[in-house]
């Protein structure tokens, strides 16, 4: 039996891919609940949406504004966080281990993350799946307040552009559950592909990893910037609803290695940060010409990075590590 209030925009297809339901409103006086089943060769899976009657109390949104990141987390990677600005952090599971996956804040006016902060080491990377394309919306979110890129985006005032991650999918490898999480929309920012995504920028991510292999841990801020001269028309790009996303200007990644017993940076802690304008590069490789320290990183975008430092190294230990120019250490390159 089938209703005509929930519809599916494929019932049937090979391979991974997104499904998209459609549900309407009800405006009867009587709740109403329906189950959709998913089944392939390997089984199948059942869903019950249920919708209470037209003019029922619904309840709030547990989470409708405020973030749910307390600042007082101590978590290496987090920066300051802004006051008025919202911040979350998703969780995830690896092995028995109930850990973090990543933190982001939120722009609700251009619906993208300002910066993505994760810890990245062997152990939370993994090699357990491949990538899982699980395009979809974050659960900590309203629909409306971030994008939905089930499709990718469309073109808005400048041309396409890809749907490009801050916290990459290989970065997290070690469950359906874990990589499925760097696909939702508030992940996503709308970037260059040729050129960009798929060439300088992807060789960065990698080279980011690299450096996490070969860690204790590497403390990761990956973020994006929307600084358009005066006068200039801000691009941007639509989501499958249509609303409006901003195409950033810069991106950066920004590190803290730590390991135990290196003999570079002070106290086994090291910092770099790399710094590309969001434009079409001739070039894939990433050397240290776009490199900077994170000190001056700071300068550059009004940003206060790894604010739990000082209380693990001390002040003075800490501006040390920031102010610290990676272009001139070896290891980094």
């Amino acid at each position: 039996m089938t209703v005509d209030w929930i519809s599916v925009d494929q019932d049937s297809g090979e391979g991974d891919c997104n499904v998209v339901v459609t549900v309407s409103p009800n405006n009867s006086e009587k709740e109403r609940s329906a189950v959709i089943t998913v089944e392939n060769s390997a089984g199948k899976a059942s869903k019950t949406i249920s919708q209470k009657a037209k003019g029922s109390e619904v309840k709030p949104d547990p989470t409708p504004s405020g973030g749910n990141l307390s600042p007082k987390t101590g978590w290496m990677e987090l920066p300051a966080i802004p006051e008025g600005m919202d911040a979350f952090t998703h969780s995830m599971t690896v092995g028995s281990v109930s850990t973090r996956n990543y933190s982001f804040l939120w722009d609700y006016d251009n619906l993208v993350a300002p910066w993505v902060a994760y810890p990245l080491c062997k152990w939370n990377i993994g090699n357990n799946i491949k990538r899982t394309n699980a395009w979809g919306l974050d659960p900590l979110l309203p629909e409306g307040k971030q994008p939905v890129l089930y499709r990718g985006f469309s073109k808005g005032n400048n041309g396409w552009y890809a749907r490009g991650h801050q916290i990459p999918s290989a970065d997290r490898l070690t469950s359906y559950e874990s990589n499925s999480m760097t696909f939702y929309g508030t992940n996503m920012t709308p970037q260059i592909q040729d050129g960009f995504n798929g060439d300088i920028w992807a060789t960065l991510e990698g080279k980011v990893r690299s450096w996490a292999n070969s860690s204790d841990t590497l403390y990761v801020v990956t973020g994006c910037v929307i600084d358009y001269p005066e006068g200039q028309t801000v691009k941007y790009a639509l989501d499958n609803y249509g609303k409006k996303v901003t195409v950033p200007t810069a991106y950066y990644k920004v590190v803290l290695r730590y390991m135990k017993n290196s003999t570079v940076g002070y106290s086994g802690y090291s910092a770099c940060a790399v710094w590309l304008d969001h434009k079409v590069y001739s070039t894939k490789n990433i050397d240290s010409k776009y490199s900077m320290s994170v000190k001056d990183l700071e300068k550059k975008v009004g940003m206060d990075f790894f604010v739990n430092l000082p209380a693990v190294v001390g002040e003075e230990m800490a501006a040390k590590i920031e102010s610290e120019n990676p272009s001139k250490v070896s290891w980094w390159w």
